[in-house]
């Protein structure tokens, strides 16, 4: 008989696969950073078919903020990655005939994203006033800091000041520091846009139900508030919990201590079991108060000795045999060199027919029967225009040739992040001359 865990990895493996879930909905944003484009990357990682609009020329401006200012064959990965899967256009929504084309795009579409300054796509022509005319079944979602209406909601807002109005910079660093910092990485625009995720499917199940499209106003800062407890431990005790620095006050002893060998370990015990077993190893090790904060602070430090005079191997080989959570801190190299991410495909390799074959982050969550998929990275700027102008709207090349003599649709300028590598050739290339579909 196949075990448990023999018997999930098959499935995911060697089960039947089908098209992938979200297969056939469509989705239309005007979006910039990473807030927005996160959620139209997830819905078409699984499926959906994303049509992204760009101002002619330029592009969105996250197109050249590649890290420390390096790109890969003209483009910026990071990029890129969160647009992964998605169709470009460059039509700009402020143009009326391009609005019109816009508009023809969301009657045939299921989602509208948009994540601008609020009130700015209904300046522009496109906000939910107008689409909504267009397209009264629409699921139209506006991403921004601090959400449509309210004292802040044309304020300007970020990552670093999300994550500084939503209180969650004032938790960083060690209480007797008068210092704060960031979450790396952008945690106040991917988390924010997993919860939009969630919205939009949320929407939808509700239109299948009843026919009715509805509007989301999703606060990039209100979504950090969420992943908090330290709100309901102020309202029920009158005390802030501040910065905890390398303790964690719901589990005791815990946190980061660096090994004999120089290398790092993440310890966090939660249960009585768990902790007998550490004890059991490090002399005076006591469960009395063991969550009350001096003494959390008092095993945390018999703990960092403990560690100190071990290493990385020795550490692991006593978390396995004893059974407590001890897992190695992992740095870039790594991570990427760890077989098992890539046997989960947490980690991919896309053969982008552009720029070439990349590794990548995998889909965001594994599934039996219809998992998602990389299928390319982000094209340049308007480089779709034909494709779905052809497919969607079924446009002949004179219509299109015209609109872009016209300048209602464009395509990208030379700079590095907005156009294609130097190896492109726009002859040899029969998706962007609209004849063929994106390989997937």
């Amino acid at each position: 008989m196949m075990d448990y865990f023999s018997f999930i990895e098959s499935i995911i493996k060697n089960g039947k696969k089908r098209d992938e879930p979200l297969k056939g909905l469509k989705v239309v944003e005007v979006t910039h950073f990473i807030f927005g484009p996160n959620v139209g990357r997830i819905l078409a990682q699984f499926g959906a078919e994303v049509v992204k609009i760009e101002t002619p020329g330029e592009g969105e401006r996250f197109r050249i903020g590649a890290v420390f200012g390096r790109f890969y064959k003209k483009c910026n990965l990071v990029y890129g990655i969160v647009n992964a899967n998605k169709y470009f256009i460059a039509a700009d929504a402020r143009n009326a005939k391009a609005r019109e084309i816009i508009f023809e795009l969301v009657r045939r579409a299921d989602v509208f994203i948009e994540n601008l300054r609020a009130g700015l796509a209904d300046a522009m022509g496109i906000g939910y006033l107008q689409v909504r005319k267009v397209n009264p079944k629409i699921i139209y979602l506006s991403c921004s800091g601090y959400g449509q209406y309210g004292p802040l909601s044309k304020a300007p807002s970020f990552d670093v000041a999300a994550q500084g109005v939503s209180s969650v910079a004032l938790k960083t660093g060690w209480e007797d520091v008068d210092e704060f910092y960031k979450l790396p990485d952008y945690f106040g625009d991917y988390l924010p846009s997993m919860i939009a995720v969630f919205a939009v499917l949320s929407a939808l199940y509700y239109r299948e139900k009843t026919g009715k499209g509805q509007y989301i106003d999703v606060s990039q800062t209100e979504c950090l508030l969420r992943f908090l407890y330290d709100l309901t431990y102020y309202s029920l005790t009158g005390e802030e919990i501040g910065k905890t620095g390398n303790i964690d006050p719901t589990a005791s002893p815990s946190g980061i201590f660096k090994t004999a060998d120089g290398k790092f370990v993440a310890i966090a015990v939660l249960t009585e079991k768990q902790f007998k077993a550490l004890a059991e190893l490090i002399e005076g090790l006591e469960n009395e108060d063991r969550l009350k904060k001096e003494r959390i602070k008092e095993l945390n430090e018999k703990v960092e000795k403990w560690v100190a005079n071990h290493s990385l191997e020795e550490l692991l080989e006593i978390a396995k045999k004893k059974g407590i959570p001890i897992s190695p801190v992992l740095n870039d190299v790594e991570i990427f060199e760890d077989p098992w991410r890539w046997e989960r495909g947490s980690i991919v390799k896309v053969k982008d027919r552009l720029i070439g074959e990349v590794p990548v982050p995998g889909p965001f969550a594994v599934m039996s029967a219809t998992p998602g998929k990389i299928k390319w990275i982000a094209r340049p700027v308007g480089y779709h225009n034909r494709l779905i102008l052809k497919k969607w709207l079924g446009l002949s090349d004179e219509e299109i040739e015209k609109l872009e003599k016209e300048g209602v649709i464009g395509y990208w300028d030379e700079m590095p992040g907005m156009a294609p590598p130097p190896t492109w050739k726009k002859e040899d290339d029969p998706i962007f001359k609209g004849e063929k579909d994106e390989p997937g």
